[in-house]
């Protein structure tokens, strides 16, 4: 049974850990369309075969995403003790933020999830191993189900689903429950039949059910794209980067770069000629056959190769990838092949800010929860002393803070000074970082000056 099939069963209140609750159980669709991101991520598409080899272009979107959120990005904890200790866990955990986005975008969620070992908050990173079940009004998840990587066990392997949701309680109050089942699998993880949790010697202390009062938030947080999941609008479940067109335009670029390679295979120079041995020959080259019947035959085949045009297709559609993904024109594309006049190139930067901006926000609110669910540990666990934490995050100015961005922008705001669309002391406050009587005086003085020189 495959892991989304189970949740879905236990969302029909067939069994599972979830009893009859109700929740966002994935769709058909859903579980569709991740198996497709997934397979383009790992670079395994539909459309591969031994024509078409995939280029890798959906993981270089997702890398190149998440690389340029990240580039400056900064968190500092301040308190007491209880901060410095979330501060050092959450600076160890830092190291997986990079994958952790890039599995989030291109997969179209992805969940962290402390755990405690030897006294340490430790930090899972879990994808295609995660699903989340519920969300609460403000579309937070707040529930999910876990699976952990298969456990063989003699002949017999054994998968464990973790099961994270708040439910009603005897007073009507929520409470978070957690619950542990083990099930019989195969090496790929895929649950079978029920198992008991102590078939596994590791997972034998384990509780079959957990019940915590008071918890405010799940005990994990999770990140999915800020943009919306075109293919179920009303879902609220997330998408990948690369979901709907951008895939399409992905699989076109694939065939396309097939085409170029078949134009360099097919052109490769050729010589034919009658009555040589052939073995004194590279076959590469020559072609040795009876051709004509005196045996005289002498040809050469070098044609002319047609590879711009196909080469500057394949360009125009890594164009529409990045615009359909909000990449700046040239980051996955060849920069030779934009247009370069300054409105545009500052257009295509501004989409890119755009967007990190908004895989940024969104991606603090999920650190956010997390150092919620780490702050809960150190409760439940006693790990650090009571106390409050204030979390400051940084971002920098994102790929607007760009050299030729700035001269860009400048030019056409002196453009616009010629023009008479932009007073001049409103492009010294701008540029020079003068106060407005500073600039309006400045430029008063210039005025009178040049007033004087023409005199």
């Amino acid at each position: 049974m495959r892991f989304m099939s189970w949740v879905r069963e236990l969302f029909a209140g067939r069994g599972g850990p979830g009893g009859d609750g109700g929740g966002d159980a994935p769709s058909p669709l859903w579980e569709e369309n991740r198996r497709l991101w997934w397979e383009m991520y790992v670079n395994h598409p539909p459309w591969e075969d031994c024509q078409v080899r995939p280029l890798g272009l959906p993981g270089a979107v997702g890398r190149e995403l998440a690389r340029q959120a990240l580039t400056e990005f900064q968190l500092t904890v301040s308190g007491g003790d209880r901060a410095r200790f979330l501060g050092r866990e959450m600076l160890a955990a830092e190291r997986n933020f990079l994958r952790a986005l890039e599995l989030g975008l291109c997969l179209g969620g992805v969940a962290m999830k402390p755990h405690l070992e030897n006294g340490r908050l430790l930090v899972d990173v879990s994808a295609v191993n995660f699903l989340p079940t519920r969300f609460d009004g403000a579309g937070r998840a707040v529930g999910g189900v876990f699976r952990s990587a298969p456990v063989q066990v003699g002949k017999q392997w054994f998968v464990r689903l973790e099961y994270h949701d708040f439910l009603p309680g005897g007073d009507g109050e929520p409470v978070y429950v957690v619950r542990n089942r083990a099930f019989y699998s195969g090496p790929d993880g895929r649950p079978g039949g029920a198992a008991e949790l102590d078939a596994v010697p590791e997972w034998a202390g384990l509780a079959a059910e957990t019940v915590i009062e008071g918890l405010k938030g799940p005990l994990f947080a999770y990140f999915k794209p800020p943009e919306a999941n075109s293919a179920e609008p009303d879902s609220k479940l997330g998408a990948s980067v690369y979901a709907g067109a951008a895939a399409e335009l992905m699989r076109q670029a694939d065939e396309q770069w097939r085409l170029i390679r078949w134009e360099f295979e097919s052109g490769k120079r050729r010589i034919y000629v009658d009555g040589v041995d052939a073995g004194q020959f590279d076959d590469e080259i020559f072609v040795v056959g009876p051709f004509s019947s005196d045996g005289s035959f002498f040809d050469v085949f070098s044609p002319e190769f047609r590879d711009g045009p196909l080469y500057n297709g394949f360009q125009r559609i890594l164009q529409r990838i990045e615009f359909q993904v909000g990449l700046a024109y040239g980051t996955i594309s060849d920069p030779q092949c934009v247009e370069k006049t300054a409105t545009e190139i500052l257009a295509a930067k501004h989409r890119q800010y755009v967007t990190e901006a908004a895989i940024q926000k969104a991606f603090q609110r999920t650190l956010e929860e997390l150092l919620e669910a780490m702050d809960a540990w150190c409760d439940l666990a006693g790990l650090a002393p009571d106390g409050t934490y204030e979390a400051k995050f940084s971002w920098g100015d994102g790929v607007l803070d760009d050299p030729e961005v700035r001269r860009l922008d400048k030019t056409l705001d002196a453009e616009l000074v010629d023009k008479g669309l932009m007073r001049k002391w409103e492009f010294r406050v701008k540029w020079f970082g003068e106060s407005e009587a500073e600039a309006r005086a400045a430029v008063a003085d210039g005025e009178d000056a040049a007033d004087a020189a023409a005199q």
